[in-house]
């Protein structure tokens, strides 16, 4: 028991040292946009997203439209798949957009919903500025969302993609807060926030805790010049980046494909990642509506980390996931033998808190009631999450956009 102990505090030490790497990247990149802002003497208004307006549809000439202000031309691409519920809001978001001259190019994957009507409805009043792509056919190798942004890589116009999802929404300045990092020639990847409305059931609460503190490790890791993961709602890349690796088709298959690409134009291509940390570009997206559409959607992402082809996010969550944390939950019961045991294991919650405190702080937050739950919400997720990890580690299956799938 005496060595377990001292194997258990070391261990314990180099996570707690880790998280507060992270906690350091996490403050690097609010300093850096608070002095980027600063040089450019931006002043957006933050929160929800505001009322959209309608632009003037560009002319039908698509070559015509001059870049942003900054000469990088953005398009947002956006594959989709019965999305008919979720999807007007993401296009009265888009209309909104202080980027007038941003593109837009959806692929409609196999919907079987009134998803293609409204994608051309909106073809059809915002102009040539807006394409709409349509797959018929099953993927063959790769899963439905790889297959679409392939389709999706291979017609880009812009020089920068800015990758969501049908059930987000953003604030109108969206576009132009993540194009300013692109000003560095170095950058290939920009990584946003997500953030979820605090619901009214214990579900929908601890989702608006939990999904922006997953994505504090993206973001903090980021920081620190060590990138992790990400999540692609709310993910930017430059299009000669994405070129550079060939597409999913020569990527290969993977049921976390934003993570993937990362990884492949973060570590294999060399490009830099960047974070923008701003609530003027922060993506709001849905709570899953049920437990078990919540246990499947993080078996999916558990899967992708635990399995990840690069070794630095591999590892990461193999140590601090899979032994570290789901460690700590299964020797509690120790305690009955040595009391030392459980107080050794709440490091793993200390250690977690430091990323939740640190995602309580940013703009925008409502810090009063965040912190009141903040206990309770760290607590649950540390077995929870046990739980998810051991179930992608023995390869449960999983539903992901009407297929079964298995880790």
């Amino acid at each position: 028991m005496h060595v377990f102990l001292i194997v258990d505090a070391v261990f314990g030490a180099i996570i707690l040292v880790l998280h507060i790497v992270m906690c350091v990247g996490v403050g690097a990149n609010l300093q850096r946009e608070r002095r980027g802002r600063a040089r450019h003497g931006t002043a957006h208004a933050v929160g929800a997203p505001a009322t959209p307006t309608m632009h003037a549809v560009p002319a039908a000439d698509d070559t015509a439209a001059a870049p942003a202000g900054n000469g990088i031309r953005a398009e947002v691409v956006v594959a989709l798949r019965d999305e008919e519920t979720a999807l007007p809001r993401l296009l009265d978001s888009l209309r909104s957009q202080t980027c007038t001259d941003c593109r837009f190019l959806f692929v409609d994957d196999r919907s079987s919903d009134a998803t293609p009507q409204l994608l051309e409805t909106f073809r059809a009043e915002q102009g040539a500025r807006v394409r709409v792509i349509h797959v018929a056919s099953e993927p063959e190798g790769l899963t439905g969302k790889q297959a679409a942004l392939d389709h999706a890589f291979r017609q880009v116009r812009g020089d920068v993609i800015l990758l969501t999802d049908g059930d987000c929404v953003f604030p109108p300045s969206w576009v132009e807060e993540m194009l300013r990092h692109f000003e560095d020639p170095a950058v290939g990847v920009v990584l946003g926030r997500v953030e979820l409305p605090a619901g009214r059931t214990f579900l929908e609460r601890f989702q608006a805790f939990e999904q922006p503190l997953l994505n504090q490790y993206n973001l903090g890791s980021a920081g620190v010049g060590l990138p992790t993961g990400c999540f692609g709602n709310n993910m930017a890349l430059r299009a000669r980046a994405v070129e550079e690796t060939g597409g999913f088709a020569t990527l290969g298959f993977s049921v976390t494909e934003d993570a993937l690409l990362l990884d492949a134009v973060a570590r294999a291509g060399g490009w830099k990642v960047a974070v923008c940390s701003s609530e003027a570009a922060a993506a709001l997206t849905r709570a899953q509506p049920s437990w078990k559409q919540y246990v499947d959607q993080h078996t999916r992402w558990n899967a992708g980390g635990l399995f990840s082809p690069d070794v630095v996010t591999r590892l990461s969550y193999v140590f601090i996931v899979l032994i570290y944390l789901v460690g700590s939950i299964v020797v509690m019961p120790l305690g009955f033998v040595d009391w030392r045991v459980p107080v050794l294991s709440l490091n793993a919650f200390l250690s977690i808190g430091l990323l939740a405190v640190a995602s309580g702080v940013y703009p925008g937050k409502k810090r009063l009631t965040y912190f009141a739950r903040l206990l309770p919400h760290l607590f649950f997720f540390g077995f929870f999450y046990s739980f998810i990890t051991v179930r992608a580690f023995v390869r449960r299956p999983f539903e992901w956009k009407g297929a079964s799938l298995r880790p």
